[in-house]
């Protein structure tokens, strides 16, 4: 089984359940034009999220998860931005039984920030996602706007939280000042249509109700 990573650039944003996603097209930024906005995809996904008792990962600024469901299931490992990126590494490993534990490879990456602390599963999320892809002129890529609505349940205790949020993730291979400054312009179309820039560093973060 092979692993793969990326870098992740995106920007959150907290809606409530009646804000219309926009229409992009025409936006200009970072000297990317959005030519066209291809028909929206709905896809269901679970995710279990892992941390230890005391939530050092998300104390960490990162996710460790296995999810189902989408065009990525599989193990995700979100680790926090580099100095001087505001993108996040993110490593994937492909997903084998129901019940398999953390791949070896996935926790060799976390084990400074766990010690020897054990890790569990502490969330389970599932969420409605509708995924509308942003094209370049030329037929290319350029980002995506996901909306996303999201029931988490804490583990354990049953407790649940409930929420919407939008995201907007630029394509693989469009970041830079480019991809900075399209993010900048679709960021006003987002916010006119209700959107405000999230207050939660993730969905783990929100769903354990350590926000902020």
């Amino acid at each position: 089984m092979s692993r793969s990573e990326q870098t992740e650039i995106e920007r959150k944003y907290d809606v409530d359940g009646t804000a219309a996603v926009p229409d992009p097209v025409g936006v200009a930024g970072g000297g990317l034009v959005v030519a066209h906005v291809e028909s929206p995809v709905v896809v269901e996904l679970a995710a279990t999220y892992w941390d230890t008792d005391d939530h050092a990962l998300v104390a960490a600024r990162t996710t460790l998860r296995r999810r189902e469901g989408g065009g990525d299931a599989g193990w995700h490992l979100k680790l926090p931005p580099e100095a001087g990126s505001t993108g996040r590494r993110e490593v994937h490993r492909p997903l084998g039984a129901a019940d398999e534990p953390v791949p070896d490879e996935l926790l060799g990456l976390v084990s400074d920030v766990v010690d020897d602390r054990s890790l569990g599963p502490v969330l389970r999320l599932e969420t409605t996602r509708t995924v509308r892809a942003l094209v370049g002129g030329d037929g290319s890529s350029l980002a995506e706007i996901v909306d996303d609505d999201v029931v988490a349940t804490r583990l354990g205790s049953g407790v649940e939280r409930r929420w919407r949020e939008w995201e907007v993730e630029l394509a693989p291979g469009v970041d830079g000042p480019s991809g900075e400054g399209l993010l900048d312009a679709v960021e006003e179309v987002v916010r006119a249509a209700g959107a405000v820039p999230s207050t939660s560093r993730s969905k783990l973060a929100r769903g354990l109700g350590a926000e902020g």
